[in-house]
């Protein structure tokens, strides 16, 4: 069965070690005729539906021998062989630049060998390949915040909630930004209540954060 660019993504990351959060994309199960409360779709319980992931729904296919070549790298990450995992992931986009799932998944291995530049690049190749992927701007964002260029980050967390209001890793993690390293905590307020929204199960350490700056502000 030939998988799309998506679904191969989506497979490769499979792996916990590989750390992408696909949690806010599949969104909450839907009731029969959910509702719509103040401008969401909401459950039989009142709970949020997320929206569509537009870089999921779109779909595009991956060449057998691409997704032969991606599978060995993906054997290759789960047995923590990150050199061997990167020749692989290189192969790929060298012969099939436009697999932008190829190209995050390439900075996530290159992140794992200490490679932040080569990282930042082939996060920018991803984009450019396909700039719905919400997967690789947010990533982008978690780079560019761990090199401490902030309004880059926040940049790029944006541009994935331009994309996709209810990416609700990319509201918890603009939300760190806006609490932590740009100190604007109405704004970091904002974003960690909508991913609170949209988290498919309760999170105590986010409820927490919100509780915290409820009492601040």
């Amino acid at each position: 069965m030939r998988l799309t660019d998506k679904q191969f993504f989506k497979y490769f990351c499979s792996v916990a070690a590989l750390a992408i959060v696909l949690a806010g994309c599949a969104g909450n199960p839907r009731s029969p005729e959910p509702a719509t409360t103040a401008g969401h779709t909401v459950d039989e319980n009142g709970k949020r539906i997320a929206s569509p992931n537009p870089y999921l729904t779109a779909a595009g296919d991956v060449p057998a021998a691409a997704q032969q070549a991606l599978g060995r790298a993906h054997g290759f990450f789960a047995q923590q062989q990150f050199a061997a995992a990167e020749r692989e992931l290189q192969q790929v986009v060298t012969q099939w630049p436009q697999l932008s799932g190829a190209w995050l998944n390439l900075a996530k291995v290159q992140l794992k060998l200490n490679q932040p530049k080569q990282a930042e690049a082939s996060l920018q190749h991803s984009v450019t390949a396909n700039a719905n992927n919400v997967f690789a701007w947010n990533s982008l964002g978690v780079l560019m915040r761990d090199l401490g260029r902030f309004e880059e980050a926040r940049g790029a967390y944006e541009n994935a909630l331009a994309l996709w209001p209810d990416f609700a890793i990319a509201h918890r993690n603009l939300g760190i930004l806006f609490d932590l390293y740009l100190h604007q905590p109405e704004q970091a307020l904002h974003h960690y209540r909508e991913a609170r929204a949209l988290a498919s199960e309760d999170d105590r350490v986010l409820a927490g954060w919100i509780m915290d700056l409820e009492r601040r502000l």
